[in-house]
């Protein structure tokens, strides 16, 4: 007969054993999460080379081409702040699993978009859409290999450089918005931006795509300080704060297409005005040494 000793032991190694395999599937949530995003960012380039084939067979075909596969980027992105919250609120980050999300975004947020932008706007460029891709590409590689380097001492209230996740996001919801023909229901406002741009397709597409994924993919490896949503404080969440998130979910309820296209690029181009703005203020400030006497 067990001793209550005995009894007392085996109940502690029950104990240890389901807590380890609960830990183990606390582990195992948020890598499913990145697993998913990296399987989205594989389904996205194989769907916009199916595009791209069916296009060039069928130039009449009733499907809209690059539409699916830059939604399932952007659902990629959504997908990737969400393995992350998982994470926090679990309290299972590990170094595993930093190195698997970067090799994810390598895949969801580097080639797929890359592909997806060269095949629907840069390869009527030639060789020059053909770099203009290899840069977006390897410039990604760098910002995610910089941000593992330097993860235990980046600020927690801002990424050094723009985010992988929302560079992708700015090419997925271009292609989303200009092959978007659901505006014309949407208000005088959405009829007048959309019909404007219509009429002037090559002119906006064909330059300023390519310098726009250019400039995207140099932002992402500089310094330029880009706000996290990662740590929000009390401070942050006021009135006017929530009344604004609130019109943004609306809007993009109503236009998702063209609201997340217009404020991931504010999201851009802010960050580099506030950067060049501080760098030239602070240098008009710098007090300036006085020649010595002799």
């Amino acid at each position: 007969m067990a001793s209550p000793r005995t009894k007392n032991i085996k109940t502690e190694v029950q104990e240890k054993v389901v807590t380890s395999r609960l830990r183990k599937t606390i582990y195992l949530l948020p890598n499913s999460i990145t697993a998913a995003n990296m399987v989205l960012g594989i389904w996205s380039i194989t769907w916009a080379i199916k595009d791209s084939l069916t296009l060039s067979m069928f130039p009449a075909h009733d499907t809209i081409p690059y539409v699916m596969p830059a939604r399932l980027i952007v659902i990629a992105a959504f997908l990737d702040l969400f393995d992350g919250i998982v994470a926090r609120a679990t309290h299972t980050t590990s170094k595993f699993g930093q190195e698997f999300d970067s090799l994810s975004d390598l895949v969801s947020f580097g080639m797929a978009p890359a592909i997806l932008i060269y095949l629907s706007v840069l390869r009527y460029m030639g060789d020059w859409g053909l770099a203009i891709t290899f840069l977006y590409v390897v410039c990604t590689a760098i910002r995610l290999a910089r941000f593992n380097v330097q993860a235990a001492v980046e600020e927690k209230t801002s990424f050094m450089g723009l985010p992988s996740p929302a560079a992708a996001g700015i090419l997925a919801s271009y292609v989303l918005v200009s092959r978007w023909y659901g505006f014309y229901d949407k208000g005088i406002f959405l009829n007048k931006v959309m019909g404007w741009y219509e009429e002037n397709l090559n002119a906006i597409e064909l330059p300023w795509i390519p310098i726009l994924t250019v400039v995207i993919a140099l932002v992402m490896v500089s310094t330029i300080p880009f706000p996290s949503l990662k740590k929000l404080n009390k401070e942050f969440i006021k009135p006017w704060t929530l009344a604004f998130i609130g019109l943004v979910l609306i809007s993009l309820v109503e236009a998702f297409e063209f609201t997340s296209f217009t404020l991931l690029t504010i999201y851009l181009f802010w960050g580099i005005i506030k950067f060049l703005t501080k760098n030239s203020l602070g240098r008009l400030r710098k007090p300036t040494k006085a020649n010595p006497k002799i």
